[in-house]
Order: C-alpha cells, then structure tokens, then sequence
C-alpha cells in the first residue's frame, strides 16, 4: 500500500506542475486575425445576418457561481439576411469579457452584423470580432477602408480616389452582395 501512495504523490505532483502548461495548451488564446475576412467567410460562418438599430444594451451580472456576467443587446431588425425576421425585435447575449476593452454598442446605432450562431450557453459575437460588426451612418452607409473592401470583394460603382480613406457602401448594396454570395 505504501508504494501506491508514493506512486499517487508522485502523479499529483507531476499533475500539480504541468498545470500550468496544461492550461496554456487548452485556453490557448486564438491570434486576432491578421487580414480581414471576404464575404463569403463572413457569410459562411454566420448564423445570424441582419441590419438593424441597437435599442437597448443591458449588463447582467451571474446569478449563480456557474454563471458568467453578459451584456443582453437588444435590436430592431430593420433588413433580414439569415436567422431572424425583417422588423422583429432581436435580442442577443453577449460574454461581458468583450467589453472590457471597449464598449459595442450604443443605444440609436445602426448596424450591419454578422454574429455566430448561438452557444450552448446561449451567447454570440460578431463573426472574426469587429470584422463581423459594421457601423452605419443615418443614411444607410457604412464607411470601408480600401483593405477591407477588398477582401470582401465588393465592387463599387464608381472609382474613387486613392486620398479618400474611407469608401461609401450602402447597405442595400452590400445585402445584395450577401445574398449573391449566398446562393453560391
């Protein structure tokens, strides 16, 4: 019996001091992407695809020790691509830990997101992070950079100068190039 608790200690101890590897080889943080994704890998991983107006952002702290603390984002669907309803009242659930950084959302934004299908615990996230988010103007315009409008792979109807650093889509046009890629 002796032996076996020495055997025991010594698979506790080794356990106890490759923990630390062990935890960095399973919660392995995943690099920001380096490029921003085209079109059709936005779509692709979506499950959720939609313009609308953010009409309330609410932090919800843990009820339980096995809950985690969310922000409960709330949404009139104002054009409807994948997974919800064209004028429905959406709302989402996100880790709050994305908004240590900065805050997402703001009640009166519009939006233009791709967010993944829900988790087990019921959360989502903008595709590829900010990638998955595009802000709109009033006019239904999102402003691109010349890098990222490339790697979606949208064509614009005119060319614009190479000074201009941001570009003007509009959002009908950009759901049309999301529907094209869709059908793919």
């Amino acid at each position: 019996m002796y032996p076996l608790l020495q055997l025991r200690r010594l698979l506790l101890l080794c356990l106890y001091l490759s923990a630390p590897w062990l935890c960095a080889v399973m919660f392995k943080e995943r690099p920001a992407p380096t490029s921003p994704p085209t079109l059709f890998q936005l779509t692709n991983r979506a499950g959720y695809i939609f313009s609308g107006t953010v009409l309330s952002v609410e932090r919800t702290q843990p009820k339980t020790q096995n809950e985690v603390a969310t922000v409960r984002i709330t949404f009139r669907v104002n054009q409807a691509v994948r997974g919800v309803s064209s004028r429905q009242i959406f709302a989402i659930r996100e880790w709050a830990g994305l908004w240590d950084a900065s805050e997402r959302y703001r009640a009166g934004e519009q939006v233009m997101l791709f967010l993944y299908p829900s988790s087990k615990l019921g959360l989502t996230s903008p595709v590829n992070g900010n990638f998955g988010h595009f802000k709109m103007d009033r006019n239904g315009k999102m402003l691109l950079d010349a890098q990222r409008l490339a790697a979606l792979q949208i064509a614009t109807p005119v060319r614009l100068p190479a000074a201009l650093k941001k570009i003007p889509v509009d959002s009908r046009d950009f759901l049309r190039a999301i529907r094209r890629v869709g059908e793919r």
